[in-house]
């Protein structure tokens, strides 16, 4: 298994890992513009603004947005290799795929901990983790259609528990605007990832579903 484990990973070369690294920060770049100028066409302050203010509005969010993109992809890597060191310890594959089921649902948990009765709108401490957890499952049924069963909780622990951790500084400031302003960039960025995934590594040794969990 980290004979199979190590050939995977020596399959994510430099160029494959810059190709995905560009389209993830450009990612994140174009979500965070879209949904900032959506945002901002329903705000009386900025439809008089001058072309050249709104220029150096859309450049700086597309900065932040490539900062967001970035930051997703150093979360992917991280729990590559989380992934990777959690393989070699748990003896069945199994138990580190339950493992990641708890973990998820221990998050979503923890997400309606943190907003109920603070500062967020009252809606937010079911809506964020129902959407998150929706969000998720969507995700991980497109990356069984490509791979196999075993992709199920893998995929939505990373959706929502890498994207939570990537978060969490905005969790703080208990302001939904904030929040969504990083979440769902993070959160589309992450989705990209573990979706080209498979791709990026190709083929992958005939091993049981559960133990080719992310694939």
């Amino acid at each position: 298994m980290i004979v199979i484990i190590q050939r995977r990973f020596q399959a994510l070369n430099l160029r494959k890992w810059m190709k995905l690294f560009g389209t993830t920060i450009l990612i994140g770049a174009i979500v965070t513009v879209v949904g900032s100028v959506c945002i901002q066409l329903f705000n009386p302050e900025f439809r008089d603004v001058a072309a050249g203010e709104w220029l150096s509005y859309i450049l700086m969010t597309a900065l932040f947005g490539m900062t967001f993109g970035a930051f997703s992809h150093m979360g992917f890597f991280a729990y590559l290799m989380l992934n990777y060191i959690a393989r070699t310890i748990f003896k069945r594959p199994y138990y580190w795929v339950a493992v990641q089921g708890f973990l998820a649902v221990f998050v979503l948990i923890e997400i309606a901990y943190w907003t109920y009765g603070t500062n967020f709108p009252d809606y937010t401490y079911w809506a964020i983790p129902l959407a998150m957890l929706a969000g998720s499952v969507l995700v991980a049924w497109l990356k069984v259609s490509q791979t196999s069963a075993g992709a199920w909780i893998p995929t939505v622990f990373f959706l929502v528990a890498i994207s939570t951790m990537e978060s969490i500084p905005v969790f703080k400031t208990a302001d939904i605007s904030s929040l969504l302003y990083q979440l769902i960039p993070l959160f589309i960025c992450n989705a990209y990832q573990i979706i080209q995934l498979h791709r990026i590594l190709g083929p992958a040794p005939s091993v049981n579903p559960i133990a080719a969990a992310t694939k």
